[in-house]
């Protein structure tokens, strides 16, 4: 497999901007740090018993797209 470049300076861009930032949480809107652009919501509300309530914790069957494929 070859990698191009152009690609690779892409991926590690997009890595780099995946930094440890204070951001507001999504659900409460104060301020937390968060460990990267995929985590907004605070650790306060990820133990809430509401947020716990609202995660299903069992094998999931995934959404279905259209003809049977699993998304």
């Amino acid at each position: 497999m070859t990698i191009n470049t152009d690609d690779a300076e892409i991926q590690m861009q997009r890595a780099a901007g995946d930094v440890d930032a204070e951001r507001i949480c999504l659900r409460c809107r104060s301020p937390f740090r968060s460990e990267g652009f995929g985590e907004r919501i605070c650790s306060r509300c990820k133990g809430s018993a509401v947020w716990r309530a609202a995660i299903h914790e069992g094998y999931g069957q995934g959404r279905r797209r259209s003809g049977g494929r699993m998304s």
